[in-house]
């Protein structure tokens, strides 16, 4: 093998072994990971323009210059921030054209997965030589923590197509003592089909009927009057929270869910029968009508075999199929809360790798944040296309239900 093949195959593989440290093989976080790290990044070099402008009053702002960077997880591609003077220049940045190493590869870990511990930070930062103090990374993180409050506050818009919700649970460090939390994760979609994080709110305890209805009053006190439907799993009391902060939207529960405690409940046997006519059912099914009519009479030939499992799932037939009344186009969107559970899952493997709790409440919302600049940046960007083709029966669907409702009442 020559020189350059070994040392190329020695690079992929300490890639590997890096991106291994944070999530597997086949997992669809990788991507996610490195347009995290592109946005820290940004983030850490704004914030030191932000204390070189405070020293350098005479100085100003003035724009920011494109460049990629080769690091052990991928090139990141960033935007660098600029001073008038051309004085400035982040000291986070390696030198032009000079190749990173693993220790400054550390430090963009340290910045995810240690959990914004000042200590952790100041070790790494002091290892490499650069000019931050304990005050100086204090400010930062208060920057970062500012921001995480203007958009926790920030106004919504008065409407929305859809609303998918979920309770994240971990566990958080609160002055000494680690306790388990509950963070409620609230994604929108517009009329437009745009995606947006419209709230994040972390409270101590387990999930609860009570905290819900602090989060959809929060909605509405932000702007938020009006939703045609709302995704959720089948929470004890979420039914009634949503009736009444949104008494006129559609409420779909969570039709994965539903066929997850379907195995749960029944024989191996059953259940895989069971979930198959599920699927035939929402495939064959022209409207939810005729959907809810043989959902109900699946749920009678297993009544008397599973009785309380199956009464209970009927009787919310219309829940679990809501999304068929909407066009064939938006019901993949809309049958599920698995578009969240996805965020979910990577805030879930920062945790993992923090030490198995997250350091503060601030911490814990920060990374939910970093991850939703990182898909309005990508994947949100331009709407979902299936979506943006059905703006007009959205519209129409919008129109129908609120507007009749304003001129009856």
């Amino acid at each position: 093998m020559e020189k350059n093949e070994i040392f190329e195959t020695a690079k992929n593989m300490a890639i590997e072994q890096v991106l291994n440290m944070y999530c597997s093989k086949d997992d669809p976080t990788r991507p996610a990971l490195k347009q995290l790290l592109e946005n820290l990044l940004e983030w850490f070099m704004l914030s030191e323009r932000n204390i070189y402008l405070a020293k350098n009053q005479n100085d100003k702002g003035n724009g920011f210059y494109d460049r990629t960077l080769a690091t052990s997880v991928g090139t990141l591609e960033i935007s660098v921030p600029r001073a008038r003077s051309g004085n400035f220049r982040p000291s986070i940045l390696p030198e032009p054209y000079k190749r990173v190493d693993d220790s400054y590869t550390a430090l963009l870990m340290s910045l995810v997965a240690s959990g914004y511990s000042e200590s952790s930070l100041l070790q790494t930062l002091k290892n490499l030589n650069l000019p931050y103090s304990e005050n100086e990374i204090l400010k930062i993180k208060e920057d970062l923590k500012n921001e995480l409050q203007l958009f926790k506050q920030r106004e919504l818009p008065s409407s929305a197509f859809a609303l998918i919700i979920d309770g994240y649970h971990c566990e958080i460090k609160d002055n000494s003592k680690v306790k388990q939390a509950t963070c409620y994760v609230v994604l929108g979609i517009d009329l437009e089909g745009k995606k947006d994080i419209f709230g994040v709110y972390t409270f101590f305890g387990k999930e609860n009927k009570a905290d819900w209805t602090k989060v959809f009053e929060d909605l509405i006190t932000r702007g938020l009057k009006e939703v045609l439907i709302v995704i959720s799993d089948d929470f004890p009391g979420i039914i009634d929270a949503v009736k009444l902060a949104y008494p006129l939207a559609d409420h779909q529960l969570c039709f994965v869910h539903l066929q997850r405690n379907v195995r749960k409940h029944m024989s191996k046997e059953d259940a895989s029968a069971f979930n198959k006519s599920l699927d035939k059912l929402r495939i064959s099914s022209s409207d939810f009508d005729e959907a809810v009519l043989k959902f109900k009479e699946l749920c009678k030939e297993y009544l008397v075999k599973y009785p309380r499992f199956v009464k209970g799932i009927s009787e919310k037939a219309e829940f679990y199929l809501a999304h068929m009344k909407y066009p064939e186009e938006l019901r993949k969107h809309i049958y599920t809360t698995n578009a969240v559970e996805s965020i979910n899952s990577i805030i879930e493997k920062i945790r993992v790798n923090s030490g198995g709790y997250f350091q503060s409440i601030d911490v814990l919302e920060i990374n939910v944040y970093l991850q939703r600049e990182n898909l309005r940046r990508t994947k949100w960007k331009n709407g979902v296309p299936s979506i943006r083709k059905c703006l007009n029966n959205i519209t129409q669907l919008y129109n129908l239900r609120y507007k009749l409702e304003t001129q009856n009442s």
